[in-house]
């Protein structure tokens, strides 16, 4: 009789072994789309932080996922600029 565990590994890569091939091509998948979508964020955002009078490299931090984002929203929606806002 064949050894309980090599039947019970041999069963389980039939029925799941396809799961982990799947799973790291979603991944690679994701995290291109997530720096492709990143740079859509960041060369805007880099002017705007360039005209604001902030260092361009601000924007940099869309890289950090979400928090990264907020953080420069907040910045550039609450803190004075250094080259000044419209005067009206």
């Amino acid at each position: 009789m064949p050894d309980r565990s090599n039947l019970l590994d041999w069963a389980f890569n039939a029925l799941f072994g396809w799961l982990v091939p799947l799973g790291a091509a979603l991944a690679l998948i994701a995290i291109a789309g997530w720096l492709l979508a990143m740079l859509l964020f960041i060369v805007p955002t880099w002017r705007i932080c360039a005209r604001a009078g902030f260092s361009g490299a601000l924007s940099l931090l869309h890289l950090v996922p979400v928090v990264g984002t907020l953080v420069v929203m907040a910045i550039l929606a609450f803190s004075d600029w250094p080259k000044g806002e419209a005067r009206r």
